[in-house]
């Protein structure tokens, strides 16, 4: 349970443990690279801050509070901590709900003016209507406004907000997005709560710091410049794997901070590393350093390949699973799980490369060409709410041994509509019995399947109270029902009408990718993980992804006119968004990794890939010798 606070100081818990034990409080920024024990120096601060100040902690009801952004990661963090109740282990969306719960008022006037905003768009956008504006969209644009002021109206008799799914404010809900604008915005506008903030969490940490939000780090540094040393706000992360668009990727340093290096890589063999270095080298300048015992020191293995973009890409992936089994020292590499360490993990550059291949490519198609940048996001995450009802509870349901299994009564009863977590057993049983049928014909659409099977499931499951839906898509499945209030935009309503069209098979698949029990994932599905063997898959053409491109990184293929803008204005470019992309790939493999590369022309491809250095003087493998297996 403590075996990572019992493990080996580094130099930078050393510093970490000085900057905590001053009276007068200091702030910093902790910047840990890929493998380098990060979340361990992490939980050894939070030990040392509580059990240095517990004295002064307890005496004032103060805590160590410790910002993550999974329930999973913070109930790890906490156990490591001994469940300590001076430690406060929390969400991102969880800690700042606590902090605001109480100013009631505060957060209605935000609902107020957020509504009011949503308004003014709508009238500046109707200000510019001409002639040629369809009048569909001038009804659904007048439908809005007439929405949002009853919004508006009946937000007036809300007498308590709470934390919920999806935003309903008509009912008082706030839901995920809501929390973190509006909370760096009380934060931001109100020095009592700023003060309160700083006399309840004396320590603040925020672990991943690179992909939290930039208007969330501008509110906490406000919190520490107004305790002017009362508090110490850290810092743990690593810019190079800033991979959400979201994220703030560097926290600058204000005054009087300090900047605590972490340079070991516990993780990789020598070759990988290597490798490692060269991608990070034309980034930050930082070069990490083994950190394993010499006795430990493997020295690892590194392949790269370069193959043709053609139709034939899968096959000649397997070729290169065969030809690593014949070759590398490392054993198979074609088994279909890596979790073993058996076989290897597959990452590409985007998830539509893993859905073409796993049979989820509508349902990727859905949420990505509808426009709507938070649902590409959130399902990219694994997170989309739309998705949650199949997750919590329909799946489940449907992959449970039968009608009356505990796994159905389970995800009903934390999940579903049909009683609430307290309801007594004997009512569990009669409301379950009310509930059966409705069970049975859920479970005979899922295993049918077939074309808009997704939104049968759904609505059968929502119009049976088997599920309490987001009110977002209660709206949607009805739209004259209670929600009827509620705004979607018109990607939101694109994405959604996709999405029901899908087969439900897509989704199971989906699922079963995002919870890495497939050999495939993304740099996104990995970050923090780690894998004996890791073949990392570039391909521009399949992944059709403007925001990167590793032909422009390996200089390939040249760079536009904007992207040599971006370059000269110091803003980011598609050069830095690859290069942490492929550094989070490379850096996930422990012991053994093979890069392939597709691409149009290999000769070209072949000899900028050499000129680059990203080989760390290994040799370019080609079709020519995959033809030797």
């Amino acid at each position: 349970m403590r075996s990572r606070i019992s493990a080996p100081d580094t130099p930078a818990d050393i510093t970490l443990r000085r900057l905590l034990d001053g009276d007068q409080l200091q702030s910093f920024v902790v910047v840990a690279g890929a493998g380098s024990g990060k979340t361990t120096s992490l939980v050894k601060a939070l030990d040392h801050a509580a059990t240095r100040h517990g004295p002064r902690l307890r005496a004032r009801t103060q805590q160590v509070a410790c910002i993550t952004y999974t329930e999973v990661a913070a109930k790890e963090i906490h156990a490591d901590v001994g469940n300590s109740p001076l430690v406060s282990v929390s969400t991102i969306h969880s800690y700042l709900w606590t902090l605001v719960r109480p100013f009631q008022k505060d957060i209605g006037l935000w609902v107020g003016r957020h509504i009011e905003d949503a308004m003014g768009e709508i009238k500046e956008k109707q200000q510019k209507y001409t002639s040629r504006t369809r009048p569909t969209t001038i009804a659904k644009d007048s439908s809005d406004l007439n929405k949002l002021g009853i919004q508006l109206q009946m937000t007036q008799e809300v007498a308590r907000y709470s934390y919920g799914i999806g935003s309903d404010y008509a009912k008082g809900i706030l839901g995920h997005e809501d929390i973190v604008t509006m909370v760096p915005d009380l934060i931001l506008d109100n020095a009592l709560l700023r003060r309160i903030i700083a006399s309840k969490y004396p320590f603040i940490f925020v672990d991943e710091s690179q992909d939290t939000f930039h208007k969330v780090v501008e509110a906490l540094k406000a919190v520490d410049a107004q305790a002017q040393g009362a508090i110490c706000l850290g810092f743990f992360g690593d810019p190079m794997q800033n991979i959400f668009q979201r994220g703030v990727g560097v926290i600058s340093q204000e005054a009087g901070w300090e900047r605590v290096e972490k340079p070991e890589n516990f993780r990789s063999s020598k070759k990988v590393l290597s490798v490692i270095n060269q991608v990070r080298s034309e980034a930050d300048g930082i070069v990490q350093v083994t950190g394993r015992s010499p006795e430990d020191g493997k020295n690892g293995e590194f392949f790269f390949f370069v193959l043709p973009a053609d139709d034939r890409r899968s096959e000649q992936l397997d070729d290169v699973r065969t030809w690593l089994g014949q070759h590398s020292d490392a054993g198979s590499w074609a088994a279909n799980s890596a979790e073993d360490g058996s076989g290897a993990k597959i990452l590409m550059i985007v998830h539509r490369m893993v859905a073409n291949r796993m049979g989820f490519a509508h349902l990727y198609a859905a949420f990505h060409d509808s426009g709507s940048s938070s649902l590409k996001q959130t399902f990219d995450e694994g997170s989309a709410w739309p998705l949650r009802p199949f997750e919590e509870v329909i799946l489940p349901i449907c992959e449970a041994g039968s009608v009356d299994s505990p796994a159905v009564i389970a995800a009903l009863r934390k999940h579903g509509g049909v009683f609430n977590a307290d309801t007594p057993e004997q009512d569990v049983k009669k409301k379950l019995a009310l509930a059966r049928d409705a069970v049975s014909d859920l479970r005979k659409v899922v295993s049918e399947g077939g074309s808009s099977s997704t939104g049968k499931a759904l609505t059968l499951a929502v119009t049976a109270g088997l599920v309490a839906p987001d009110p977002r898509l209660s709206f949607y499945l009805e739209p004259e029902g209670p929600h009827r209030d509620i705004v979607l935009t018109s990607e939101t309503r694109e994405a959604l009408g996709a999405f029901t069209r899908c087969d439900v098979d897509e989704i199971a698949a989906y699922f079963k990718y995002i919870r890495q029990e497939s050999p495939y994932s993304t740099q996104h599905g990995t970050k923090g993980a780690e894998f004996s063997k890791v073949i990392v898959v570039l391909d521009d053409e399949e992944g059709k992804y403007q925001l990167y491109s590793y032909e422009k990184l390996f200089g390939i293929k040249e760079l536009s006119e904007t992207d040599k803008r971006n370059i000269a204005a110091g803003k980011e470019s598609v050069l830095e968004r690859t290069r942490r992309l492929l550094y989070v790939c490379v850096s996930r493999a422990i012991d053994s990794l093979a890069v392939v590369v597709f691409a149009k022309n290999t000769t070209e491809a072949k000899l900028a890939i050499e000129k680059s250095n990203i080989t760390a003087g290994g040799r370019v493998l080609t079709e020519a010798d995959l033809a030797h297996l």
